[in-house]
């Protein structure tokens, strides 16, 4: 008899035991809302939560991506529009200076508002919009695209893309090289001594068709850096998409249905009530009752 009560003894024990563990299983799912705690919970569920994982990483990569696309073409959109004013602008001084009755000091002031629109210009064409890579530079973003010495500008950039990836199958290039804004600054200056020394022949004919051509060749580069803006708000909405269904596919596999984790903590916990109800029988048991037969 010794042995046998014994054996009831460890028996309602180990039940004991599992039903707090599975109670404590259900306690910690129900706070956490987590379904896998370790990999062997559910092994092929934890491989496919773990490529899900990959493929979501590879996303916010590509967002991570684009949100540095987005800021190289906007400032480089910002800058088109601004060197599309100054022509504007510049292509009015023409017009005016090209009269023939203007006396040296209005050729003066309209030259030193040339001058002014240059200076504009270098401002523009050296900028860094994130504060540390230049804007204009092609990949030596490190330095100054437009160096000026003598009062005329060379490119000191080179003409290599930046190439940036937003999608598996799609690399954009978001920069644009400075080279045409050097030859813009040496047109500016041909406008101030054409201005200065009265040569209205060459600023009625050469210089006003040399900057309407710089309008049509700026206002093409804003276009197309309109068109990759628009690109990239395409593929950045895919991916939004794409990571919606993987979250939530990952969800459906890491992540418990609240109300069932309820319903079985519950059921634990009855389980666990009924096994220490029936371990105090057990061991409250003794020879004289079951002779007895109680």
């Amino acid at each position: 008899m010794r042995i046998s009560t014994y054996w009831q003894f460890r028996q309602m024990e180990r039940v004991a035991e599992q039903s707090i563990e599975r109670m404590s299983l259900w306690q910690r799912r129900t706070a956490t809302g987590k379904r896998l705690e370790q990999p062997s919970d559910d092994p092929v569920g934890t491989v496919h939560a773990l490529l899900l994982r990959a493929q979501v990483a590879q996303i916010d990569q590509y967002g991570r991506n684009i949100r540095e696309a987005r800021l190289f073409l906007q400032a480089t959109e910002q800058a088109f529009a601004d060197i599309g004013e100054l022509l504007h602008r510049t292509r009015q001084v023409i017009t005016q200076g090209a009269n023939d009755t203007n006396d040296a000091n209005a050729r003066e002031a309209l030259a030193r508002e040339i001058r002014e629109i240059r200076n504009r210009l270098l401002q523009i064409a050296n900028q860094r919009p994130d504060g540390e890579r230049h804007l204009f530079s092609g990949q030596a973003t490190h330095r100054p695209p437009l160096v000026v010495a003598g009062g005329m500008a060379t490119y000191d950039g080179d003409n290599n893309p930046i190439l940036v990836n937003i999608a598996p199958d799609r690399v954009l290039a978001i920069n644009f090289s400075g080279a045409r804004l050097a030859d813009l600054y040496n047109k500016l200056t041909e406008v101030e001594n054409h201005l200065l020394t009265n040569n209205s022949l060459a600023l009625s004919m050469d210089d006003l068709r040399d900057i309407e051509q710089y309008q049509q060749e700026f206002h093409r580069y804003r276009g197309e850096v309109g068109v990759r803006l628009r690109e990239i708000a395409a593929y950045e909405q895919i991916h939004l998409t794409r990571r919606d269904q993987l979250t939530g596919n990952l969800a459906d596999i890491e992540e418990i249905d609240l109300a069932e984790a309820i319903s079985k903590l519950k059921q634990a916990e009855l389980s666990y009530q009924a096994s220490l109800h029936i371990f105090a029988r057990v061991q409250n048991a003794n020879l004289f009752d079951f002779l007895r037969g109680g």
